[in-house]
């Protein structure tokens, strides 16, 4: 069971493991030429010590060394990431697998009730207990531990990491005991992160009792190049052990096929709106339109409260800063802060459009198209959705970001401002969109994975790619590249133009793919 759930998960598995280690390594790399003196890690530190920074981050006691930098930076992104991951892992193997039947046929053959479960606990333990290794090992080599203490701060950070990736995998395990579909297991055990999250948000912003009632912040108190505090990673062990025994006890106690919690029937009637292609699709991304809008707004807050301090910080520190963010000041910041608000934004529009496969995949699709609904209204309403959702998510992002730095500097034209900048990036998010329909239309069975595949990619190329060295032809031809720095360099009408109409040849072609072949069911 071990050697087959490695060979069904391989690929997922390296692909958590390198991108986490990945990402520690470049933001250590990069902190490295960013703050190369020690003043400029002091004004890093004194700019990471306010409420915004503290409650999304954490702060790292020795934030004014190299290492307490990058940890500030880069580890609750990377821990909240791994535990995550391994809860949709958990989720894909275990009750996702039993929902498909798979699991039964496994039982069939000799072979104990639990046996599956438990290798795939030992295969994602294994992958935790690598991720932390990796970021200990990068640690070290990037030198980010203090000078005379050895590889012990970057051992904390690496167990710290593991730590909490293995309390993810006691969530997952238990989530897929509770919940009847993979669905909802993945939405509980999400929740129950994103709660260990908030908890420790709110005891940062209080007096830190809070703090020490949450598994993240029990990884966090390890207090990596500080404290180097080795006893709380015995807790996040235990946590895991606890919650995984309660999974298996919840296995041996259920009836196959159910969850804890029995699957409620629907409601006798529903409303006028679902019986439309539109409407029904507002129902089932309710969540992720709900949860998007929160990250925007969260991150537009965090964003235009330090973008000021930020920027006398990065103005201070030299080096290649301005080649990177195309720009010297505050204009080049809030330009490289309104593209960010893009790229998450864009996030959101892939994956709405990519449900349309998700539909058809799962035989969503066939009942409504059995009705008076054309193949060619289904598809344009429900891609109502991922274009003007995404036109409100920029408009909402560039105000908030924009009315908060603005009141900071008392200049409430701002808001306005900053909503037009990041409206600029609708163009580029509907490439992608179209993409994604073009893909849905000529070969659905891959369509998922490619455009998430082109959207990582324009991922690393947008953010690293001048840190990589990619070269120009490659970063130019991004559809992020054309269009304008906002609000560094001035508006032109003609990118945004030329992006809107490849977006709607994608589109077109997509969805007249769509008219004329058969649906393709999973």
């Amino acid at each position: 069971m071990v050697r087959l759930q490695l060979r069904r998960n391989r690929v997922r598995l390296a692909a958590w493991l390198v991108a986490l280690v990945t990402m520690f390594a470049y933001v250590a790399s990069y902190y490295q030429e960013l703050f190369p003196t020690q003043a400029a890690l002091d004004d890093f530190a004194a700019v990471s010590n306010t409420p915004g920074i503290r409650a999304l981050t954490g702060l790292s006691p020795a934030a004014n060394t190299l290492g307490g930098a990058v940890w500030t930076k880069a580890w609750m992104t990377i821990a909240l990431a791994l535990a995550l991951g391994v809860v949709f892992l958990a989720t894909r193997n275990g009750r996702a697998d039993e929902e498909a039947g798979r699991t039964e046929l496994l039982r069939s053959r000799m072979l104990g009730v639990h046996a599956a479960t438990v290798a795939s606990w030992l295969v994602l333990a294994c992958l935790c207990v690598l991720v932390g290794v990796g970021i200990t090992l990068v640690s070290a080599a990037q030198g980010l531990d203090p000078a005379g203490a050895g590889l012990r701060g970057s051992s904390v950070l690496g167990a710290s990491v593991a730590g909490v990736g293995l309390v993810g995998l006691g969530v997952g395990a238990v989530a897929g005991q509770v919940a009847g579909t993979a669905r909802a297991a993945n939405a509980l055990g999400s929740a129950v992160i994103l709660g260990f999250y908030v908890l420790r948000m709110v005891g940062d912003l209080g007096d830190g009792a809070l703090t020490w009632a949450s598994p993240i912040g029990w990884g966090q108190k390890m207090e990596p190049f500080a404290g180097d505090r080795w006893w709380p990673l015995a807790l996040l062990a235990l946590l895991a052990v606890v919650l995984c025994t309660v999974a298996i006890t919840l296995e041996a106690r259920r009836d196959h096929g159910a969850g804890l919690i029995a699957a409620r029937p629907g409601r006798a009637w529903a409303p006028r709106r679902f019986a439309s292609p539109l409407g029904l699709g507002l129902r089932l991304q309710r969540g992720p339109i709900v949860g998007w809008t929160i990250a925007v707004v969260l991150a537009a807050v965090l964003f235009g409260s330090v973008a000021e301090a930020m920027a006398d910080l990065l103005d201070d520190a030299g080096g290649d800063t301005a080649d990177l963010l195309r720009g010297a000041g505050v204009p080049a910041l809030l330009s490289m802060l309104a593209s960010m608000i893009g790229l998450v934004t864009a996030v959101f529009a892939t994956q709405s459009a990519v449900s349309l496969r998700g539909d058809e995949a799962t035989g969503i699709l066939e009942p409504q198209l059995a009705g008076a609904i054309s193949r060619t209204r289904w598809a344009l309403e429900r891609l109502l959705i991922p274009v003007a959702g995404s036109a409100v998510l920029l408009a909402v992002g560039g105000a908030v970001l924009g009315a908060v730095y603005g009141a900071t500097v008392d200049d409430p034209s701002q808001s306005a401002a900053m909503a037009g900048a990041t409206l600029a990036y609708w163009p580029a998010v509907m490439v992608l969109v179209g993409l994604a329909v073009a893909l849905f239309g000529w070969v659905p069975r891959v369509a998922v994975p490619a455009t998430w595949g082109v959207m990582a990619a324009m991922w690393f190329a947008t953010m690293l790619g001048e840190v990589f060295g990619l070269p120009d032809w490659v970063l130019d031809g991004l559809p992020f590249a054309a269009v304008p720095y906002l609000p560094l360099e001035p508006f032109s009408w003609t990118p945004l133009v030329a992006l809107t109409m490849v977006a709607a040849v994608l589109t077109w072609s997509g969805v007249h793919r769509l008219r004329r072949r058969d649906l393709q069911p999973a």
